[in-house]
């Protein structure tokens, strides 16, 4: 089995965009779960206004455990989707999940729900999902530039599937 290639992350730190480059050049599919539950169930912010986050959490895991079920796919995650220990549990039994890190100031937070309110909301959001991410991670990757942290999977990705088991002696 081909493992996935999980992003995850803060909302507004590249997960799509870093995402889109790795698929791009492993010739994967990418599935980013906030477009699969537009597809779906309409614009985000209005799920959220509308039905409310727990409703949006909903749809969030149906899309993930969805994705998590595929094969050899890149998954650019929403920032909140690692809340549910479900869905860390099937993204990790099926992928390597890499942390992109980004300073909390350089986050692309327009439209974001859950980011109103600037740099305060954003540094209580960190401090609530970061041992989540933490524990969650295989690897860490700081987003300085798309294609320098697409590198870096990439290249983790190749030391992984580098890895050799011992062989196994009869005794």
């Amino acid at each position: 089995m081909t493992k996935n290639i999980v992003i995850i992350g803060m909302p507004g730190a590249g997960k799509t965009s870093v995402a889109e480059a790795v698929a791009e050049k492993l010739h994967r599919k990418c599935i980013d779960i906030d477009t699969e539950i537009i597809k779906k169930h309409g614009n985000i912010a209005k799920i959220f206004e509308q039905q409310g986050e727990k409703a949006f959490r909903a749809y969030e895991k149906d899309a993930v455990i969805e994705a998590a079920k595929q094969e050899a796919v890149v998954i650019a995650t929403g920032g909140g989707s690692l809340l549910d220990p479900e869905n860390t549990e099937a993204l990790k039994r099926t992928g390597t999940l890499y942390w992109i890190t980004r300073p909390l100031e350089e986050l692309a937070t327009d439209g974001r729900p859950l980011s109103k309110g600037g740099i305060e909301t954003l540094k209580k959001l960190y401090r609530d999902r970061k041992s989540i991410y933490e524990a969650a991670a295989d690897e860490i990757v700081e987003n300085t530039t798309i294609e320098e942290a697409a590198r870096a999977i990439l290249a983790a990705e190749k030391l992984q599937n580098n890895k050799k088991e011992p062989p196994v002696i009869e005794l």
